[in-house]
């Protein structure tokens, strides 16, 4: 079974999605915490065995440097004054910010001209994995990632043996949908609570995500960094 989930166009705007949730102006985020969650991303990507383009690995690690500097105790102001990287960052989410604006907005002025002109038809194409509520599935993404950076820190710091791997998506969705037959809404966090292992909880996710797709559960989350909730679709 696979499935695809729709990527960012690139780690700048990774990063401007996890920055605009905040809610605030670009130059009071707390950047370590966006450093953090963008880190969280890209080791659930790998924990998951996807692809990643290079772009957001090389952005991964200037972010590592920034959050190393963030960290680190203040010494003695250096005798030749530097370039600030956390500056040129920030810089370069607000630049892309802008012309990322700008482009939805002569798209949307494309769309408007583009009624008073016939056009030939078209077939409608759609992905297969195409979630019915993008900036959901992906905010579930995000969370999940958290999700798993916190479940390795806990199998990390566990002397429990765990013998099974084989785990289906099948089976899980089997699981997800008894457990919401019995409980109408369930947290992100709860599902993932019982998980005994990485491979569990990433086959769980992905059968989460295949129920989304067909409809079967719908996500809600009633403000932003708030608890992400599964219910049972109509």
């Amino acid at each position: 079974m696979d499935i695809k989930l729709k990527d960012f166009e690139g780690p700048l705007d990774l990063l401007l999605h996890l920055v605009s949730k905040y809610e605030m102006d670009i130059y009071d985020v707390p950047i370590v915490e966006v450093i953090e969650q963008y880190l969280d991303y890209i080791e659930t990507l790998q924990a998951m065995k996807l692809e990643i383009a290079g772009d957001y690995m090389v952005m991964a690690s200037q972010l590592m440097l920034i959050k190393s500097r963030k960290l680190l105790p203040k010494v003695a102001e250096p005798a030749v004054e530097e370039e600030d990287p956390e500056l040129e960052l920030l810089s370069q989410i607000e630049e892309y910010r802008r012309f990322k604006a700008l482009s939805d907005e002569l798209a949307l002025q494309h769309e408007k001209r583009a009624v008073f002109y016939s056009k030939p038809k078209e077939e409608l194409i759609f992905e297969d994995a195409v979630l019915r509520q993008d900036k959901s599935a992906m905010d579930l993404f995000l969370a999940f990632s958290q999700v798993i950076s916190a479940k390795q820190e806990e199998l990390k710091n566990s002397h429990t043996v765990i013998e099974k791997d084989d785990y289906r998506i099948e089976d899980m969705m089997a699981l997800l949908n008894s457990r919401l037959d019995k409980e109408p809404a369930l947290a992100l966090t709860a599902v993932f609570a019982d998980c005994g292992s990485l491979q569990e909880a990433i086959t769980l996710f992905l059968a989460a995500l295949e129920l989304i797709k067909l409809q079967h559960i719908n996500v809600e989350q009633e403000a932003n960094f708030g608890r992400i909730i599964l219910r049972k679709g109509a």
